[in-house]
């Protein structure tokens, strides 16, 4: 045998390959070794038929936010995270960014216990706030000394590799009013660690919209190459839709970051995302580099994922292209990692998914109890992660993968 591994009659979609169409893809060695339009099976320890006209086969899928630091938080006490390979190959994702679900101060569960455990692969992104959601707070940070910048220097040293970059939420009271002070700082410590920063922006419980608009924007102009905004589509205050424009044009600030090498992603989640917004932002051209899931525990109970992600944009009109191309090459972009991940190349790890479009009218939610309808939902097949294959886990609802009907 010469391959390991066939991948035989797929629609094969990679769009920063231009690739699009039935194609064949062999793996040896949990690389990929050829594609092309017809391989033998005869050549093949093991052959993965695809079958379907709606079947496609794409680069492994990238959850660019995500909260799977699970054991690393109490469960009734801190954010409920979910098993990174459920929410992982479990889901048809191949790689997740863990954004900030802990700080330095049990950052270290990450390296000790999940990452040798876990088959997804997971790139840690440490909040600056020490104790991050490990407690019952609902924001990170509630006073500066919780940032500490001597403490994280320690961390990245005796860890390396461990950090993939930093988040920050520009959330809570503290933020609220001494934000400016919190992003330079936070900007700072990224800058010293040469590390990208995310910054989420969108708090429902700001009392003053145009603050927390300010705080956006000033954050955007400290952003620099390769930091993240999280949250585009967010309806809450500190959204990139300016309060004090009466045709709620988006704040000039957002393409003059994105101009600048800045990630726009939309996270949506079930906390962040506002169909109305993201459907003025689609109409006006403004359109997220990346969308990805913002998954917890508790939102993974009401459908959230990546795929469930990429079907809510497909109902604002974005083509199946679109959303994997910002799942995948685009998202890779952002990770600084376009030379590794996010491509069906030869030469490359073999991380690989393959989903079911579904034709139907799909009932969604958003944040604000918005009901909307899509008419594609998109449903795991199988996902190979550096050559190895993986089933599907049961599903986010009782019943499975595909929403409920509308």
């Amino acid at each position: 045998m010469v391959y390991d591994m066939l991948i035989k009659g797929g629609h094969v979609l990679d769009p920063g390959q231009d690739l699009d169409g039935p194609l064949d893809i062999a793996i040896a060695g949990g690389r990929i070794v050829a594609i092309e339009p017809d391989i033998a099976t005869s050549e093949a320890a093991r052959t993965v038929q695809v079958r379907g006209p709606q079947c496609y086969v794409v680069p492994g899928l990238i959850d660019l936010h995500t909260h799977v630091a699970f054991g690393a938080t109490t469960p009734g006490v801190g954010m409920g995270c979910v098993d990174p390979d459920i929410g992982g190959v479990g889901s048809g994702v191949t790689t997740l960014v863990d954004a900030g679900s802990v700080g330095i101060a049990n950052v270290g569960v990450v390296g000790a216990y999940l990452r040798p455990k876990t088959r997804t692969r997971l790139i840690c992104f440490v909040n600056v706030g020490t104790y991050a959601h490990t407690t019952p707070a609902a924001a990170d940070v509630n006073r500066l000394e919780e940032i500490d910048r001597q403490a994280i220097a320690r961390c990245v040293q005796a860890n390396p590799g461990l950090i993939g970059g930093f988040k920050l939420r520009l959330v809570g009271p503290f933020v609220h009013e001494h934000g400016e002070e919190v992003a330079r700082l936070s900007k700072d410590i990224a800058a010293e660690h040469h590390l990208p920063l995310m910054a989420h922006i969108g708090d429902r419980s700001a009392p003053d919209r145009q603050r927390a608009s300010d705080l956006t924007r000033f954050m955007l102009k400290a952003f620099t190459t390769g930091d993240i905004l999280t949250h585009l589509c967010t309806p809450h205050p500190g959204g990139v839709m300016d309060p004090a424009d009466a045709a709620r044009q988006t704040v000039p600030e957002l393409e003059e970051a994105r101009a600048n090498g800045v990630l726009i992603d939309s996270a949506l989640g079930r906390g962040n995302f506002g169909y109305e917004v993201a459907r003025r932002q689609a109409e006006r051209g403004v359109r997220p580099d990346t969308t990805s899931s913002d998954l917890t525990a508790g939102g993974r109970n009401l459908g959230v994922g990546l795929l469930d992600s990429m079907a809510k944009f497909m109902s604002l009109g974005y083509s199946l292209a679109d959303v994997v191309r910002m799942t995948t090459t685009n998202a890779a972009r952002g990770l600084g990692l376009a030379d590794q991940l996010g491509a069906i190349a030869i030469g490359r790890e073999a991380d690989i998914s393959i989903f079911d479009v579904v034709e139907g009218k799909w009932k969604f939610t958003d944040t604000v109890q918005h009901v909307f309808t899509g008419t594609k939902a998109l449903v795991p097949v199988q996902t190979i992660r550096g050559g190895e294959l993986f089933p599907p886990d049961w599903g986010p609802y009782p019943w499975g993968w595909l929403p409920e009907e509308a």
